[in-house]
């Protein structure tokens, strides 16, 4: 597995992934965006996100924003072992990270198996209780 830095050109991959309705169900924005919305919010904010690559295919990407980070994977590439692989290579590189997820949401045990706890933090979206979740190394 090999973690790159974000291109222009993986914009329509990344929006392959983000604008599935299985991948939106589980994002607080839930919103479809289009190519043109894509570049111009890479362009205007120069996002340090990750492509994951596995045998050179792009299978998925990491969200990170400070110490927030997230993840979606490709949904034909999905229950692989990517996620759980490619958390724990950007972990690492991380003291403390930060991810909120639905608390109904199947990904929850894996954050907890890779040592993420709750910090009592919620919100309800779209009628889904959204919970905050933190890993200290």
């Amino acid at each position: 597995m090999n973690l790159r830095q974000l291109t222009i050109w993986d914009l329509p991959f990344l929006l392959q992934v983000r604008n599935d309705e299985t991948t939106r169900m589980n994002l607080e924005n839930d919103s479809v965006f289009t190519l043109e919305q894509c570049a111009e919010w890479f362009l205007d904010t120069h996002p340090k996100w990750y492509i994951i690559e596995v045998n050179d295919d792009s299978v998925g990407y990491i969200r990170t924003n400070g110490d927030v980070v997230g993840m979606d994977i490709h949904p034909n590439h999905r229950r692989n072992g990517y996620a759980r692989e490619a958390y724990k290579l950007i972990l690492k590189q991380m003291d403390i990270a930060s991810l909120w997820v639905f608390d109904d949401n199947f990904a929850k045990i894996l954050y907890q198996e890779l040592g993420f706890k709750e910090t009592g933090e919620q919100k309800i979206i779209r009628d889904r209780n959204y919970i905050k979740m933190m890993y200290i190394k």
